[in-house]
């Protein structure tokens, strides 16, 4: 058995992998959780690790009889190839990606990062542009920005700003 690599359609990886597991295809997207603002609403969402793409373990002489199926499955852009030939990943390398995930389960990708321009939304500072510096422990933003030819530090409920882009 090996493992391949398909290139989905935008934003069906979970319907690619969802039509290929009840194919009864072995398959594997790595994930990782992101911290998203929404509607004034801080949420953790789990997404893709490598958006568009998902790893499929088939044996080589299977890999061509299935292709047509495989490529056909709804979501599935394609099956990625060099020339003809499909391209096999290492069992090495899906077990470090695998191995990576595991060790970042509980770690949540953070939507402002340090050291990042955003603009107070709402509040007594509504309009003011400051740098994002970090978390408090209520995981609320920090905020430093200049006021009155003064460095001002702050802290604001992270949905209350935004990034300036």
């Amino acid at each position: 058995m090996s493992w391949y690599v398909i290139h989905t359609k935008p934003n069906e990886e979970k319907k690619a992998l969802a039509n290929l597991i009840n194919q009864e295809f072995t398959c594997y997207m790595p994930m990782y959780a992101k911290e998203v603002i929404n509607k004034n609403k801080i949420k953790i969402n789990s997404a893709p690790l490598f958006p568009r793409y998902l790893f499929i373990e088939i044996n080589q002489m299977s890999i061509q009889k299935n292709f047509g199926l495989i490529r056909s499955t709804i979501g599935v852009h394609k099956l990625l190839k060099i020339g003809e030939n499909p391209i096999k990943i290492d069992d090495d390398i899906i077990y470090e990606i695998k191995k990576a995930e595991k060790e970042r389960e509980n770690k949540i990708e953070k939507f402002f990062e340090s050291g990042e321009t955003v603009q107070i939304k709402s509040g007594p500072f509504k309009g003011i542009k400051a740098i994002f510096e970090c978390e408090d422990s209520n995981e609320r933003a920090v905020l430093f920005f200049e006021l009155l030819k003064k460095p001002t530090r702050i802290n604001v409920d992270k949905v209350n700003i935004k990034k300036l882009t």
